[in-house]
């Protein structure tokens, strides 16, 4: 089996109702049985079913969130008050349509770096007769068995991709429509997630506004910033998770050209979606920075050296005019149709 520790818990739904006791919880001892073979098969298949890709949303600003602080411990920990700790999170996220429900905290070896955590509804019937005190194994087993086809789960794994465990793949099904593919309390509300866009997927998209802004402003102000912004790009840390507003804001964009990028963002819906910056992708969307002058003359170098291959001077009276010196052996010389 691919699981080495299963922690379970009885959650009630407790969002807005404070007066709900803590959740009660087992660990689970692994063997041979029906109930193990079960969830270990979640385990081991979780990499392909759960197929949505979701991703923590920062909290008030800055890169932490709660529940991932919460997950990261039960991985480094691999203990029992770890994972009640969350299971109590659920419990707080919980409303009552939701109802009562097992969850399951599966954990692998050590050095996989992986726990799937999985939600079963519970039946209230077999919950009544539930004996007061400590959970047990056998009421897990009892109250599973009934409903071991319907469970959301969600699946966290890290890696050497430089994602520190901020993105995750759920799956739900309790849900067949796939208009609403998991139920948002168990994205939203207690994992504090949103739907995420794959990092290349973000990257590209921001990378294309830029450029669409870049080409359609007549304003040569609004030209000049979003310019500068695909230069300063380069300088935003690797790991940060943010929407294409976000990077507008990071980079003090004015409201003008702020809206010049949104708007040229495609599809629409796409702008709050957030992704992590990927200087790789960005890179091979914008690589070259090229300037135009009124006396037919232009100038390109890569991005990230535009400022280093050309210096520039404002002229004095007129801050339009602009003054481009540079030096260099020559490498290349061509003829072109067009530009």
């Amino acid at each position: 089996m691919e699981i080495a520790r299963v922690f379970s818990f009885l959650t009630y739904p407790g969002k807005n109702r404070p007066d709900v006791a803590d959740v009660t919880g087992t660990e689970i001892p692994i063997n041979d049985g029906k109930l193990c073979r079960m969830l270990d098969g979640i385990y081991s298949q979780a990499e392909g079913e759960c197929n949505i890709p979701i991703m923590f949303v920062p909290e008030d600003g800055e890169q932490q969130n709660g529940a991932r602080s919460e997950i990261m411990r039960i991985l480094t920990t691999r203990r029992m008050d770890a994972a009640s700790s969350l299971a109590n999170r659920l419990q707080r996220a919980t409303g009552g349509q939701s109802g009562m429900a097992l969850l399951f905290v599966c954990l692998g070896k050590p050095d996989d770096h992986k726990v799937v955590i999985a939600r079963f509804p519970a039946d209230e019937g077999v919950v009544a007769e539930k004996a007061q005190g400590a959970l047990t194994v056998s009421f897990v087993e009892q109250v599973f068995l009934k409903s071991s086809h319907a469970y959301k789960a969600v699946m966290y794994k890290g890696g050497d991709d430089g994602d520190d465990l901020w993105s995750g793949h759920a799956v739900d099904r309790q849900i067949n429509s796939g208009a609403k593919a998991v139920a948002d309390y168990w994205i939203v509300d207690f994992l504090k997630s949103d739907f995420r866009s794959t990092s290349a997927q973000g990257t590209k998209r921001l990378a294309m506004a830029l450029r669409q802004a870049l080409s359609s402003t007549n304003s040569a102000e609004v030209r000049h910033e979003i310019s500068m912004a695909a230069q300063l790009a380069r300088n935003i840390n690797g790991r940060r998770v943010m929407t294409i507003a976000e990077f507008c804001d990071v980079l003090n964009l004015s409201e003008a050209s702020k809206r010049a990028v949104t708007s040229a963002v495609n599809p629409a819906r796409t702008l709050q979606s957030k992704f992590r910056f990927d200087h790789g992708e960005f890179g091979r969307h914008i690589a070259y920075k090229s300037v135009e002058l009124d006396n037919g003359a232009m100038l390109s170098a890569q991005v990230s050296k535009f400022e280093d291959c050309f210096e520039e001077a404002v002229s004095d009276d007129d801050p339009s005019v602009v003054t481009y010196s540079t030096s260099g052996k020559i490498i290349d010389e061509r003829l072109r149709r067009s530009k």
